[in-house]
């Protein structure tokens, strides 16, 4: 494989949750759509392996750390990540009961019901 090789055109869709700040309650739901454009497949291995060496370093590494010799090669087998499978209900619960009232919790109902109501329209 050619690590050099330049990627263009590609992107990659992940869906996340954000707050205003970490003690918040209202959240969002945003779509990300990272865009890979004229950057070498060395460059997305490189930031992709970033998140595994940490979740070691702070994981296995400092389990072990007594067991390893300085410059010791240490091989890690790649595990894509599992795939969360989310109730749906149970979901919706967890969402309303983060809300702070019956108002805002109707309204969003009202809001969904109208959304769906558009996509089965189409």
């Amino acid at each position: 494989m050619d690590l050099t090789q330049v990627v263009k055109n590609v992107v990659l869709t992940k869906v996340c949750s954000i707050k205003a700040d970490k003690d918040a309650t209202e959240s969002k739901n945003i779509t990300l759509k990272v865009a890979f454009n004229d950057v070498t497949l060395n460059d997305v291995f490189t930031k992709a392996l970033s998140q595994t060496v940490i979740q070691w370093q702070n994981g296995v590494g400092r389990k072990k750390f007594t067991s390893f010799t300085n410059g010791e090669v240490v091989k890690v087998n790649f595990k894509a990540p599992a795939v969360t499978t989310i109730d749906p209900e149970a979901a919706m619960i967890a969402h309303l009961s983060s809300m702070k009232s019956e108002e805002e919790q109707a309204k969003y109902i009202k809001a969904l019901v109208a959304k769906a109501n558009e996509v089965s329209a189409e």
